[in-house]
C-alpha cells in the first residue's frame, strides 16, 4: 500500500507543480470565490483553513474578508505528529513549523477542534468518495479523526483521481473543492 500511495503522490504532485505560477493563482482565487458561496462556509462561524506550501491552493485571501461573523483558526505542527488549531488573522505574525510550514505563534489562542465547523483541508489528492491522499505523516488523520465539523479537501482540478489508496485510520473528506466547484462526497 505505501508504494501504491506514493506513487498516486507523486504523479498527482507533478501535474501540481506543473502548473504556471498564473495558472495557480488564478485558480486559487476561483476556488475561494467559490468557497465562499458554500451553504457550509456561510453557516460556518469557526473555520480551519491551512498556509499554503509549495503549489497548494492559496486560500490566504480569505484572512481578508470581513466576516464579523467568521474566526478563522490555522494548524501548529506538533513534536508527536500532531496539529493544534490556533486563532489566526491576516496580520498576525508567524512561524516555521515542521515541513517549512508556516503556522501561528504558539501564544495564539488555541481553538479545540470540537468547536470548528468548516475543515479546509491540503491534500495530495482525492477522489470523489472522499478519500484523501495526503503527505504521509498522518497530521490530518489524527487531528480530523473526532472532529465533528464538515472536511473540505481543498485542491486543483488536477489532483482529482479515480481512486485513492486508503488505510483504515485514514479520514474521508465530506466533499472536495477546485477550481471546477464542489464535488460532494
Amino acid at each position: 500500500m505505501p508504494d501504491m500511495k506514493l506513487a498516486v503522490r507523486n504523479d498527482v504532485l507533478g501535474r501540481r507543480r506543473a502548473l504556471s505560477a498564473d495558472a495557480r493563482e488564478q485558480k486559487s482565487r476561483a476556488i475561494a470565490d467559490s468557497l465562499i458561496e458554500l451553504s457550509v462556509f456561510k453557516q460556518a462561524v469557526t473555520i480551519a483553513t491551512y498556509l499554503p506550501l509549495k503549489s497548494e491552493v492559496n486560500l490566504s485571501s480569505l484572512l481578508h474578508l470581513e466576516h464579523s461573523a467568521k474566526r478563522f483558526v490555522a494548524p501548529r505542527t506538533l513534536s508527536n505528529f500532531e496539529l493544534s488549531f490556533h486563532h489566526i488573522t491576516a496580520t498576525d505574525a508567524l512561524e516555521v513549523g515542521f515541513g517549512d510550514v508556516r503556522q501561528p505563534l504558539e501564544s495564539a489562542d488555541l481553538v479545540p477542534l470540537g468547536t470548528i465547523d468548516l475543515f479546509l483541508v491540503p491534500l495530495a489528492a482525492c477522489d470523489r468518495q472522499g478519500n484523501r491522499l495526503g503527505f504521509g505523516k498522518g497530521y490530518y488523520d489524527r487531528a480530523l479523526a473526532n472532529a465533528p465539523g464538515f472536511k473540505l479537501g481543498v485542491g486543483f482540478h488536477c489532483q482529482l483521481v479515480d481512486h485513492v489508496p486508503v488505510n483504515s485510520h485514514d479520514v474521508p473528506m465530506n466533499g472536495f473543492i477546485s477550481e471546477r466547484g464542489l464535488i460532494q462526497c
